[in-house]
């Protein structure tokens, strides 16, 4: 059986759990360590028993716990080449971890398929995740991304579940309070994927087969769990899909605990 579920997910720290016959994978450590390894023992998970952590970039929202967690936990470390060096340059992973570029192809990590796959952020070498369980179950995560890549479209559709980036509403960033370059860097290309650019692709990754799908990376600024919910399931809806029916969504929760998805 696999499962699936989400420690933190906003603006201010991210951190998920992917996890098939006993072995797991955390993705991300970007709130303390207590919060996480209490976060998995209330789901039953020994935090020294995962196979691995999976960063997906350095920005501190996915490393903020990262070095505590690594002392405390003798798990090895995935993540693009340039993550990996700028980790170690500026001393946010302790000096004995163990630290292994992810293969770009895929590798097997705790009996479950890896696929990285390039997301655009500024970032020195930020990526997406497609994880496959060994009863061909698939889990995908793409946030932080100024758009969807082709290499995450292709690997997010058919995925038995999806947590994708909604982070802004157009309207509440617009009239705001962040400066204007910041509004600039948050709509580029490299910035992040608003409620419309999300909306807008999943009526085709429904039709593709992916129905269980979790909306992350929410603004506390700039957008509301509702606000999302609503802007995508209208979209889904004008698609002819109906919420119950044909797929199920919920945005996941800022900084606790996310339902429990069992596959």
């Amino acid at each position: 059986m696999a499962k699936f579920f989400t420690i933190a997910s906003g603006s201010s720290g991210n951190s998920s759990f992917v996890g098939a016959f006993g072995e797991g994978i955390l993705v991300d450590c970007g709130i303390s360590c207590r919060k996480i390894t209490t976060a998995l023992k209330e789901r039953g998970v020994d935090p020294n028993s995962l196979a691995g952590v999976l960063v997906t970039h350095e920005h501190i929202d996915h490393v903020r716990g990262l070095s505590v967690f690594l002392s405390h936990h003798s798990v090895p470390l995935y993540a693009s080449a340039p993550v990996l060096k700028y980790l170690t340059s500026n001393g946010l992973v302790p000096f004995n971890a163990v630290l292994n570029e992810i293969d770009e192809h895929g590798q097997l990590i705790g009996g479950m398929m890896v696929k990285p796959f390039k997301t655009s952020h500024d970032s020195v070498g930020s990526l997406g995740y497609s994880i496959s369980t060994p009863d061909e179950h698939r889990i995908s995560i793409c946030t932080d991304t100024g758009y969807l890549t082709d290499g995450a479209r292709e690997h997010l559709m058919r995925s038995d579940v999806v947590l994708i980036e909604s982070n802004y509403d157009n309207n509440m960033l617009e009239f705001g309070p962040y400066p204007y370059h910041l509004k600039r860097r948050i709509k580029g290309p490299q910035g992040h994927l608003s409620n419309t650019e999300c909306a807008a692709f999943l009526p085709e990754l429904v039709k593709s087969g992916t129905v269980r799908i979790i909306l992350g990376h929410l603004s506390k600024e700039n957008n509301t769990p509702d606000v999302a919910l609503q802007t995508c399931i209208s979209e889904l809806s004008m698609a002819g899909l109906k919420q119950n029916r044909d797929y199920i969504i919920f945005a996941a929760p800022r900084d606790e605990l996310s339902e429990n998805i069992l596959l």
